[in-house]
């Protein structure tokens, strides 16, 4: 499967709120980073899990859209809006994932300051 296959696939799965759907596409070794601090969120997919599990809990009407894309080799950059945080806001972000295997390995977040 391409990079934006795998980025749609999450992307599905995110939505419809199935972790187990939405972990499977993850690399045992995967790790999440937010660009603007250069600090790394998560290593690993216990970790990530952990993650989205509580967003999920805290955010019940959680949903996210995605207004464009960008391919390039082994990545899939998209711009994305989360929608349904508990406390009303948005987040407008850039999330690019790196594929390998037919995994994400990484994913890197731009998120306005």
């Amino acid at each position: 499967m391409r990079p934006r296959d795998i980025a749609n696939a999450q992307l599905v799965a995110y939505n419809a709120r199935d972790l187990a759907a939405f972990m499977a596409l993850f690399d045992d070794d995967a790790w999440l980073e937010d660009l603007h601090t250069g600090q790394r969120r998560a290593t690993g997919k216990t970790a990530i899990l952990e993650i989205y599990r509580a967003r999920y809990g805290d955010n019940p009407n959680l949903h996210c859209i995605v207004h464009a894309t960008m391919d390039l080799g082994d990545y899939a950059i998209d711009h994305e809006t989360v929608t349904g945080l508990a406390d009303g806001s948005e987040l407008n972000c850039i999330a690019i994932y790196e594929v390998r295997d037919g995994l994400i390995c990484s994913v890197r977040f731009i998120r306005k300051a």
